[in-house]
């Protein structure tokens, strides 16, 4: 008789215990396909992309997106972190003051292997290292792929 009552419990608590885990937010550093409601939420609540924010020039965005992408590559070396070979699809999900919120990865298969702690680590802090090069009046993001050792260089 007792067991009917533990299991109700049980499965009430494994319940809530789910309900609490998809309505959490995300870490700032995150594996894309980690927790897919947050991960949409996210995506709502940044309604606008790289593009737009640089006024639909694609000049412009790209010009945004490798200076990111160098100052990722920078950060590597200034921290000692080894990130030749990763190849990696980003997500970045930035503020309207451009600091950056989340940054949603996933190494692709053909990258070198990467522990995710220290990847996890590596890019929480540049998140915190990352200085805003561009604003906008809303939240925006950019997804697409990203390789190192990155082979452009920064204009003067």
């Amino acid at each position: 008789m007792r067991l009917i009552p533990t299991t109700i419990l049980l499965v009430c608590a494994l319940a809530s215990s789910s309900m609490l885990l998809s309505q959490a937010q995300l870490p700032a550093v995150f594996l894309l396909g980690q927790d897919e409601a947050a991960y949409e939420k996210l995506n709502v609540e940044h309604p606008r992309n790289l593009l737009v924010v640089s006024g639909n020039d694609t000049g412009k965005a790209l010009n945004h997106w490798l200076d990111f992408i160098l100052t990722v590559q920078e950060h590597a070396e200034n921290v000692k972190f080894d990130i030749n070979g990763l190849k990696v699809f980003l997500h970045v999900f930035w503020n309207e003051d451009g600091s950056i919120k989340h940054i949603g990865y996933f190494v692709k298969p053909d990258s070198r292997n990467f522990k995710p702690d220290e990847l996890r680590a590596f890019f929480g802090t540049f998140i915190r290292a990352y200085k805003p090069k561009f604003s906008s009046d809303k939240k925006f993001s950019h997804y697409t792929t990203a390789s190192f050792p990155t082979l452009i260089e920064r204009k003067q």
